[in-house]
C-alpha cells in the first residue's frame, strides 16, 4: 500500500489499479483520490481476483505499474550531483536488494549499479521491500562490473570494496568519502568477486564484535552509505560557512 501510495505521489506511470470490494480505510481513499487526481484508472473486484494477481499475501490492492526506467552510466557521469555511486555485486535476495535501495535512495546516492549476472530480479518484491523507494532510485545494470570500474576511475572515481576482514583494508571511516565514491558491496555469502577486490583502489571494513560473524548486506550498506553522507554534509557545511564568512 505505502508503495503504492509513494507510486502515485510521485506521479509514477502506474497503468491500473485494483481495489477488493469491501476495502475501504483512510488509505484506499488516499490512493481513490490520488487515482482520480492522476487519472489513472481504478476498479472495485472481488477479493479472489486480487490474490489470483498478487498471491495470498496482499492488502487488498493490486496495481499495474509501467517498467522501471534504467539509466546508462555514463547518463550518471553528466549528472553527478553527490558523487556517491552504490555497486552490488551478484545480491541474490529480493529481500536485501530492496532494502539496500532504500538506504542508498535515503543515502542520496547518484545511482545504484547492479550487475546482470547472478543478482536478485527486480521485481515486486524489491518494489516493496524498498516501500517505495525504488521508483526514485536511478539503477543502472552493468553487463560488465570491471569495464564500469574503468569507466569510473577514468571520469574521476574511488573504487571503494566493502570486505570482511581487515586484512589489506581499512575501517570504512577512515577512507575520505569526500571524494567522488562508488562503493562496491558483495554477494551475500561469498563477498566481493576477487577480481573486483583486485580491481578496487582501497578495501574498507566495518568493525564489530566476535560474538558474529558479519552483518547482513542491507545492514552493512546502510553504515558506508550513511557515513559517505555524513562525510559529505559536514565538508558541504564547512564550505558553505567558509563562503559566508
Amino acid at each position: 500500500m505505502n508503495a503504492l501510495i509513494e507510486a502515485l505521489s510521485e506521479k509514477i506511470p502506474v497503468n491500473k489499479v485494483y481495489i477488493a470490494d469491501g476495502k475501504r480505510d483512510k488509505r484506499v481513499d488516499h490512493v481513490i483520490r490520488l487515482c482520480k487526481e492522476n487519472g489513472v484508472v481504478f476498479q472495485m473486484v472481488p477479493q479472489q481476483t486480487i490474490s489470483r494477481k498478487a498471491g495470498s499475501d496482499h492488502q487488498g490492492i493490486f496495481a499495474e505499474i509501467s517498467p522501471i526506467r534504467f539509466y546508462e552510466l555514463d547518463e550518471i557521469i553528466n549528472s553527478i550531483q553527490t558523487g556517491l555511486i552504490l555497486i552490488l555485486d551478484s545480491i541474490n535476495d529480493t529481500g536485501n536488494l530492496g532494502a539496500i535501495i532504500r538506504s542508498a535512495v535515503a543515502a542520496n546516492v547518484d545511482a545504484v549499479v547492479i550487475s546482470q549476472r547472478n543478482s536478485a530480479p527486480i521485481n515486486e518484491t524489491v518494489l516493496k521491500t524498498s516501500s517505495g523507494a525504488l521508483l526514485k532510485a536511478r539503477i543502472v545494470i552493468s553487463k560488465n562490473l570491471s569495464r564500469d570500474f574503468e569507466f569510473l576511475k577514468q571520469n574521476n572515481f574511488w573504487i571503494v570494496g566493502s570486505v570482511m576482514n581487515a586484512e589489506r583494508s581499512i575501517p570504512y571511516y577512515d577512507f575520505d568519502f569526500t571524494v567522488n565514491t562508488a562503493i562496491v558491496m558483495g554477494n551475500e555469502n561469498k563477498g566481493v568477486s576477487p577480481l573486483l577486490q583486485k580491481n578496487s583502489d582501497q578495501a574498507i571494513y566495518i568493525p564489530q564484535s566476535k560474538r558474529i560473524d558479519s552483518l547482513n548486506v542491507s545492514a552493512a550498506s546502510a553504515v558506508l552509505l550513511f557515513e559517505a553522507l555524513r562525510q559529505k554534509s559536514v565538508k558541504n557545511k564547512s564550505v558553505t560557512n567558509k563562503i559566508q564568512s
